[in-house]
């Protein structure tokens, strides 16, 4: 049996071409790659041996940590006004204050703010018109997510004062609790 004889089929004869300059320079940029991957491998390597001798000499640098002795009096009182100084700059005043400013009406006036930062409670005097205005200030300031804990601590109606307005206090939480 004789077999079939095979058939070739080319669609491109003349795509076929001798290796030239793009192959050259394809061969020249791969080998420019490699040299640059080395090169960056060395940086990195080198980078790491210096950070490991720069730890090293800041771990000798450091003093080392002294013995907690008895606490001396003066250092005592210094570190305790530094907390208190600290807490004062991380009270956030600007919201206490939009809080305040929020809750504000025409018929109410706000005479004092009395902040307590360590209880983190606010006490304040204020002046409404009416009793009903009053009523209606205490509940929004009750409303506010800002504050908590608010309660009318006193009122009393100015009997002297032309208009006979109401002058009461309120006492509320407010800011995170420490």
């Amino acid at each position: 049996m004789r077999r079939p004889p095979t058939l070739r089929l080319e669609f491109a004869p003349r795509a076929r071409r001798p290796l030239g300059a793009s192959d050259a320079l394809l061969a020249l940029s791969v080998a420019l790659l490699c040299g640059a991957l080395l090169q960056f491998g060395l940086v990195w390597s080198d980078r790491d041996r210096q950070l490991h001798a720069l730890r090293a000499l800041d771990a000798k640098s450091a003093p080392p940590p002294r013995a907690r002795g008895p606490l001396d009096p003066a250092e005592a009182a210094r570190s305790k006004l530094a907390l208190q100084v600290a807490s004062q700059l991380v009270t956030p005043w600007g919201d206490l204050l939009d809080t305040l400013e929020s809750a504000r009406t025409d018929s109410v006036a706000l005479l004092s703010v009395e902040p307590s930062v360590s209880k983190r409670s606010i006490r304040l005097t204020v002046e409404a018109r009416e009793t009903k205005d009053m009523l209606v200030y205490l509940a929004t300031l009750q409303r506010d997510p800002r504050l908590s804990a608010v309660v009318l601590v006193s009122h009393q109606v100015q009997l002297q004062a032309p208009g006979t307005p109401v002058r009461f206090q309120i006492q509320a939480g407010w800011g995170a609790q420490p």
